[in-house]
């Protein structure tokens, strides 16, 4: 279970207001008008009762260090700092227990705390917040500004000066005790005043509770302003647990004879008036529990320890083996313990999903029984010495005089199977039967154990029955015509079966050479000598030539796995001379070309570096969606809104191949048969093409129109034929098509294209990912709501040719919705690993991009500007600014460290600074360097 019932104990008054006290060893309750401290190891003994005050106890705290324990306890006469230890010893001696006073007659006290060297203690009072000193009655310092009582108030424990106070006036500030100035003091951030505070000692940042339901954690960086990192709707998790409880509940419920009636509901009878939507009843939530933020904590991860020595291990980054970042991400994440009247939430602090929700009003083991909780008014939290996994929590009622003492258990992270380095020989033969039954025999949904084993490289061999063993060859020649061989002559290609003797077809000549009277003398003048004898090649194949000589070039260079982020403009560029938005842009595998979908019916072509004015492909009747290339570099796929997609090749302005039509190809001698009898079989996409991919290394292409997804066979045929230069001969043909379970239109689309890979990934317009295999040919995992809105981009981690990756990070990928954060996923844990935040998108399409050294996630922003994330920390390291629109696309370079980015209307700019990026959005393109 997520929670146990320790104990309950009696106070001598309802403690909703009372700050408890609890350091995960001790724990500190009002008794009479004494503190009792009770060891947390043996709840039922009797407390050590510490007298000196003579008014009502409002405050406990301990401090942070454990030898000596120190303990403040404050009421309006006194405030006394007590050594736990000694008063203990003091006790067992039979002496009188005294303790130190630092402070007398100071008014109602609303919260204390210690510094993290126990040195300071930090107290609240009205408005103002004291800093005194722990060992002497001795006053520090004064902070005053705040407009509304102060409510909590923390000391950071990466800056031992700083300070952080937040009051009901809804703002919080930050002070340097030792500088004796203020730092920073926000604006009015909320509609409701802020309640609880809670520093994470995990990293530099602190989370801030109102009244309202929301939590907001904030920045503590030096350099990053103080910025708002994550909020976190908890009212909103709260309805929605309330809704599902109500629903779980009426689905259960047994159903009996219904009355369906067309009166009016003045006339229906009261026990068949619906409840309308919104409308509060006897068990709505928020109506009996309220949604304040009364407590916060961030638990601590401990240190891993080695089993041999006992000792803690605490490697560089560097030494860390080339895994460790998979490892990082899918490790036992700390968690945010937030605590409501009514329930108690844990969140992770990585994905910012919640883990664990325990409702008051459901009961709670208790040994061998069940305990229920009343509402809280007071929170007290504290992690379990030695323990990362438990976090004790002291829960204050509202109106009962007791205090009840559970324990938290955060939920384990998801577990993998071993790597193949790490099996057993004995494991081997149970994990490839698991295998075989997970990817051939098994037609229902995948369970659990199943589900960890899905990886974008997979160990399975190709099934006898996939679909991926569909060929298509090419078009056989037929006999009996004209061929142009490579001598520039004409000749006559001769059936195989015909005789020497036979008549034959000949021409009407049969000499090579034709005298003419009158010609038999040498030319007076010669003019001009045509050559005669040249082989026609295709650009296509020129090409190709010419960007085998630039791969064998590059196919030394190892992209920089150490660059830094981009920071700096290198190119900026003009797509076009009016302003058109740009949807998508994509580098090809060798970085030697980039491509642009643009709003005007047309795709554009840069050589890099961006010099210039690229090549412009048109032929679309609607705007282009997406660019994609193909793994050689030489084809480039556009998919428009005119239901139609269309390969190109680089250096030819007419399409290779136009897919229109779903079932097969339509060409010369078809089109007769759709006239006939054929007619309406090979129907046409009946709505916008909204992605296109080419699939497992080139054998495939992956269209999205409406709510399918179509697998097509190709063959591409570079033939020129002067005389029917517009009639193309390569054909496609459909291998199959996948529907979505419930969504009526696929949102996005990614497979890998770089090496063999089952797995194709699509996002719907129901919130839900779903997961194709198609070495099966069926869907294997649906992820009901990935986002509070249809997710527009999903993002796998390719690499690229000049860097590799361990097989796990593959399994890695980002998805992005309008209004949502971008969210980072394992496929094997089938769970969000890490979460961020930071950009702005509350209306268009932002692509996003990882950096190929799997290090960087960038992604464009409504502000003008693209924002480049730290994959480790979940937070954005930097903003590139410069565009004069919404950054709709980015795109990494494969080979330099540089990103690229489009704005929505006509230019791409290029940063570097160790990795290259590409972002789009308007017709200028701009190119970023990196400084090493």
């Amino acid at each position: 279970m997520a929670a146990v019932h320790q104990s309950t104990l009696t106070t001598p008054f309802a403690p909703s207001h009372l700050q408890l006290g609890c350091n995960g060893v001790y724990l500190a309750l009002p008794v009479a008008k004494s503190v009792g401290v009770w060891s947390l190891q043996s709840l039922s003994s009797k407390p050590l009762v510490l007298e000196a005050h003579k008014k009502k106890l409002s405050c406990l705290c301990f401090g942070r260090q454990h030898n000596p324990t120190l303990l403040c306890s404050a009421a309006e006469d006194y405030i006394i700092v007590w050594n736990v230890e000694q008063a203990r010893n003091t006790y067992d001696l039979g002496d009188q227990i005294r303790g130190q006073i630092i402070g007398q007659c100071l008014g109602h006290v609303q919260y204390c705390s210690f510094s993290y060297d126990d040195a300071l203690v930090a107290v609240c009072i009205g408005c103002e917040v004291l800093i005194l000193d722990s060992k002497v009655e001795r006053l520090d310092t004064t902070l005053e500004g705040h407009m509304a009582p102060v409510t909590c108030a923390e000391f950071c424990p990466y800056h031992p000066a700083t300070l952080v106070s937040v009051s009901e006036d809804r703002t919080f500030k930050i002070w340097d005790i030792t500088r004796g100035c203020l730092v920073y003091q926000s604006c009015i951030i909320s509609a409701s005043p802020f309640l609880s505070l809670a520093m994470n000692t995990n990293s530099e940042c602190f989370a801030v509770g109102s009244s309202d339901g929301q939590v907001r954690i904030f920045d503590l960086t030096e350099g990053n302003g103080y910025r708002c990192l994550h909020q976190l709707d908890i009212a909103k998790l709260l309805r929605t647990q309330r809704e599902t409880k109500e629903l779980d509940k009426n689905s259960s419920t047994a159903s009996g004879p219904r009355t369906i009636s067309s009166h009016p509901a003045w006339k229906r009878p009261e026990n068949d008036q619906p409840i309308a939507d919104g409308t509060p009843d006897d068990s709505d939530f928020s109506s009996e529990a309220g949604e304040a933020i009364l407590g916060l904590h961030f638990t601590t991860k401990v240190a891993s320890t080695d089993p041999s020595s006992g000792v803690a291990q605490s490697k560089p980054p560097s030494l860390l083996p080339d895994d460790s970042l998979i490892e990082e991400l899918l490790d036992e994440s700390p968690m945010l313990v937030v605590g409501t009247p009514g329930a108690l939430l844990q969140i992770n602090t990585h994905s910012f999903e919640m883990a664990t929700f325990i409702d008051f009003q459901d009961p709670i083991p208790s040994g061998t029984d069940q305990h229920y909780i009343a509402l809280s008014g007071s929170y007290a939290f504290a992690q379990m010495a030695n323990s990362d996994s438990r976090t004790w929590c002291i829960i204050g009622s509202v109106f009962e005089n007791a205090v009840d003492v559970i324990q938290l258990r955060t939920p384990p992270p998801s577990k993998l199977s071993p790597p193949p380095s790490k099996l057993s020989p004995a494991s081997i033969p149970s994990l490839l039967d698991n295998l075989t039954l997970e990817t051939s025999t098994s037609t229902s949904s995948p369970q659990d154990d199943d589900a960890e084993q899905l990886t974008v490289i997979s160990s399975a061999p190709l099934s006898e029955t996939s679909v991926l063993r569909s060929e298509m060859t090419s078009k056989p020649k037929e006999l009996n015509f004209k061929t142009k061989p490579q001598g520039g002559k004409t000749g006559t290609k001769k059936p195989s079966g015909s005789s020497a003797s036979g008549v034959q077809d000949q021409a009407l000549t049969f000499k090579s050479k034709i005298k003419s009277s009158g010609y038999t003398g040498a030319p007076r003048a010669k003019m001009f000598s045509p050559k005669t004898n040249v082989v026609k090649t295709s650009s296509a194949k020129r090409e190709k030539a010419g960007s085998a000589g630039a791969a064998s070039r590059s196919v030394t260079k190892q992209y920089p796995i150490d660059a830094d982020p981009p920071t700096t403009v290198k190119t900026k560029i003009d797509v076009g001379n009016q302003s058109v938005p740009i949807n998508s842009i994509a580098f090809s595998g060798d970085g030697q070309n980039l491509a642009c979908a643009l709003a005007n019916k047309s795709a554009q072509l840069f050589k890099m570096p961006l010099t210039g004015k690229g090549t412009s492909f048109t032929g679309h009747n609607a705007a282009v969606n997406t660019v994609h290339w193909s793994h050689d570099g030489q084809w480039l796929l556009t998919a428009a809104d005119d239901k139609t997609a269309r390969i190109w090749s680089k250096s030819a302005s007419d399409p290779v191949l136009t897919l229109s039509h779903i079932d097969r190809s339509v060409g010369a001698t078809d089109a007769e048969k759709l006239r006939t009898a054929d007619k309406g079989s090979n129907r046409v996409f009946a709505k916008e093409v909204k992605a296109a991919r080419f699939y497992y290394v080139d054998k495939f292409l992956l269209l999205a129109s409406g709510g399918a997804l179509y697998l097509h066979k190709f063959v591409l045929d570079t033939s020129v034929d002067d005389i029917k230069r517009y009639q193309s001969n390569s054909r496609y043909k459909l291998v199959k098509s996948f529907q979505l379970e419930q969504a009526q239109q696929i949102t996005a689309l990614s497979a890998v294209n770089g090496f063999h890979s089952y797995i194709v990934m699509c996002a719907g317009s129901d919130k839900s990912l779903e997961f194709f295999d198609m070495n099966v040919g069926r869907s294997i995992r649906t992820v009901p709501t990935a986002h509070s809105r249809p997710a527009h981009c999903i993002c796998q981690n390719e690499g690229s040719a000049y860097v590799s990756h361990p097989p796990s990070a593959y399994d890695l990928f980002l998805t992005a919705a309008v209004t949502d954060s971008i969210k980072l996923w394992d496929l094997r844990t089938n769970r969000c690993v890490k979460r961020f935040e930071g950009h702005m998108n509350r209306a268009h399409r932002c692509g996003v991009a990882i950096s190929p050294c799997a290090k960087y996630i960038a992604t464009g922003s409504e502000d003008k500007s693209a924002y480049v994330f730290d994959i480790r920390t979940g937070t954005y390291i930097h903003k590139l600014s410069g565009h004069t629109d919404v950054v709709s696309d980015v795109a990494y370079h494969p080979l330099y460290p540089e990103v690229s980015k489009p704005p929505c209307r006509t230019c791409t700019q290029i940063w570097t600074e160790s990795q290259k990026l590409q972002l789009s959005p308007k017709i200028t393109c701009e190119a970023y360097e990196v400084h090493v």
